[in-house]
This record gives structure tokens, C-alpha cells and sequence, in this order.
């Protein structure tokens, strides 16, 4: 059954940039120290549509969303580089199964 009117279901993933006053390092270097960047609240990220800073909640979310999806990243080329490896079953054998001593 699909759903047809109110909000979604689901949080969707929200485009982000770079905050334009700290350039994403959430400080800013008004002369020789370190203040936090009190347009992006802090965050360094931006909406991309509208340029707003997010709401703290709605960072949050947003941020638990690419690490999810960065850790699913992580996990499928493990497995790739592990099938790789079993694959490969490298011993040191060098050309016709010999072994390179360094002599």
C-alpha cells in the first residue's frame, strides 16, 4: 500500500555544502584565536538549496544518515579486498612457484 498524502515515511537525505563564513571548519579566525562560527551553529554544513543553517536536530539526523551509508561504503569494499585476497592465496611464490631469497 502506498501512501499518498502527509509526510513521508522516511527522513530523506538533504544536499549539504560547506558553511560560506567558516568554509566548514565550524571556527572562525577573527584575528589571532578561534571563535565558533555562529552562522552555521557551529556544524561548518549548510542546506545547499537554501544556504540556512539546519536545525540541530535536523543536522543530527543528516549526519547519522552519510555515516550510515559511508559504513555500508566501508563494509562492501572490505569484503571486496577479502575476496580479492582469498582469491589470490599469495604465499611469496615468485615465476614457476619459486621462492625470491634475496641471494
Amino acid at each position: 500500500m502506498k501512501k499518498r498524502s502527509g509526510p513521508s515515511l522516511r527522513k530523506e537525505k538533504r544536499p549539504l555544502k560547506r558553511c560560506p563564513q567558516c568554509n566548514g571548519r565550524g571556527v572562525v579566525k577573527p584575528m589571532f584565536y578561534e571563535l565558533p562560527c555562529d552562522y552555521c551553529g557551529h556544524s561548518g554544513m549548510v542546506c545547499k538549496e537554501t544556504g540556512e543553517p539546519l536545525a540541530e536536530d535536523e543536522l543530527r539526523l543528516q549526519l547519522t544518515i552519510r555515516l550510515r551509508e559511508q559504513r555500508e561504503e566501508n563494509a562492501k569494499l572490505r569484503q571486496q579486498l577479502a575476496d580479492v585476497m582469498a582469491d589470490r592465496n599469495d604465499r611469496g611464490y615468485g615465476a614457476a612457484g619459486a621462492r625470491y631469497h634475496g641471494d
